[in-house]
């Protein structure tokens, strides 16, 4: 058997060539792939998107090198560096090479340290609080996303007050709008388990982390500023989506972020609008319910064919009003009604677990719902079936009854309003 401890393999002028081709391809690869990139990422709809993506296109070419490299030289050493025909010698032995090694460590090390110092710089960027933030109208308002199992709940803390001396908080649903420069800043809250607020579109991504359940949970916030997109129409959407698995509905735990072209479009279609329902609700309970039960989160579990909701994680509402008068002994249906919505955990449906959030003036943000609320609910509900077990006639009287006996509150069936009177008749917003 031949002695190979003193032999060194040596690099052929072909294997030289080869090498210079390979990265030669290997370069000209990278930067064909890294033109590829915008076409499959989401537009750069926010002011934060644009040095996360800068972020994404080093992270690519630093990864495409190693790649290439690694695999070159793997490819080039099986090639030229492979055992002869006929060769049953033992291959070289070596015993390291100093220099080489400490080559190969100071690189990466350098490379993981750069990464790291730009990245955090980014982060720092894109996470740094802004001087004026939730800008409408020229006041700052405080806007709250809830996320609950499975939806998400944008509420606006608009600083007006209404007739009633209350503060207006518009409830805008699994959408929040906002318009182009508008520096927004979200506080977010879970109701039940970890969730994370993702908008690919924004490049901006934050956990909600439980706390205390009577608080909402532990409170935590993101940043971003829509700019304008080449070619988009506004008012544009963009989709929220929830980036942790947080249950069966995971999947359909998404929203809509609204962006208008500016402050006077967004005041025009969406704040004003909204304000003025809220000022001028309709007098009918049943069709103030019907605005109101699609305020909250019923939607993201429930089956309701007249309001489109097509979730399957709690029993279907079809027909709720049928069998709301047998569900337990000695309840009307309208007491039935009543406690499924304040205090679920009255009563469970067979065949599913209880899931869900609770509901009443006592609750934090998104969940919060005073007496007179669940009233016009309750009248909604009580419509939805065919032989309805509700006192349709008398509900002025059956639901405010209802109510008292389940929780010893009195019902304003007025809304505030006094004895029959209509709601504030002022101009609605125009609507050109």
């Amino acid at each position: 058997m031949n002695d190979n401890r003193n032999r060194t393999p040596s690099i052929s002028p072909a294997a030289v060539v080869v090498a210079a081709i390979f990265l030669l391809v290997s370069v000209i690869g990278i930067n064909w792939f890294t033109s590829f990139v915008p076409v499959v990422l989401p537009p750069q709809a926010s002011a934060e998107s644009k040095s996360v993506d800068e972020l994404f296109y080093v992270l690519v070419i630093i990864g495409g090198i190693v790649f290439f490299l690694i695999q070159g030289m793997l490819l080039i050493s099986v090639i030229f560096f492979r055992a002869k025909s006929g060769d049953q010698s033992d291959g070289p032995n070596f015993h390291g090479n100093a220099l080489l090694e400490i080559v190969w460590t100071i690189i990466p090390a350098g490379v993981v340290v750069f990464l790291a110092v730009l990245s955090f710089n980014v982060w720092m960027q894109n996470t740094e609080p802004k001087a004026t933030v939730n800008l409408i109208d020229g006041d700052e308002v405080k806007i709250n996303v809830s996320g609950a199992r499975y939806a998400w709940t944008h509420t606006y803390q608009t600083g007006r007050i209404d007739p009633n001396g209350a503060q207006i908080v518009i409830n805008s649903g699994d959408k929040l709008h906002t318009y182009i420069g508008q520096n927004i800043e979200l506080e977010l809250r879970t109701q039940d388990v970890i969730h994370s607020y993702w908008v690919p579109a924004m490049r901006v991504k934050q956990d909600l982390l439980p706390g205390n359940p009577a608080t909402g949970g532990r409170p935590t916030d993101i940043r971003f500023t829509p700019v304008r997109v080449e070619g988009e129409t506004y008012p544009a959407s963009y989709p929220i989506v929830c980036a942790e698995l947080c249950g069966d509905g995971h999947g359909r735990m998404t929203g809509e972020v609204i962006v208008y072209a500016d402050e006077s479009q967004f005041l025009q279609q969406f704040y004003e609008p909204a304000i003025y329902a809220i000022m001028n609700p309709p007098a009918d309970p049943v069709l103030r319910g019907e605005i109101l039960i699609q305020e909250y989160i019923c939607n993201s579990c429930h089956i309701l064919d007249s309001l489109g909701w097509t979730s399957r994680t709690g029993p279907s509402l079809n027909g709720i009003a049928d069998r709301a008068g047998e569900r337990v002994p000695g309840q009307s249906a309208e007491e039935y009604i009543v406690q499924s919505v304040w205090n679920s955990q009255a009563f469970v449906v067979p065949g599913y677990t209880e899931q869900m959030a609770a509901f009443g003036p006592d609750q934090p943000d998104a969940n919060a719902m005073s007496a007179e609320q669940l009233y016009a609910i309750t009248a909604f509900l009580c419509t939805q079936g065919e032989q309805t077990d509700c006192d349709i006639e008398n509900q002025t009287v059956a639901i405010p009854a209802a109510i008292n006996t389940a929780f010893g509150l009195d019902v304003d069936i007025t809304f505030g309003q006094g004895d029959g009177a209509e709601s504030d008749s002022s101009e609605a917003p125009d609507e050109d």
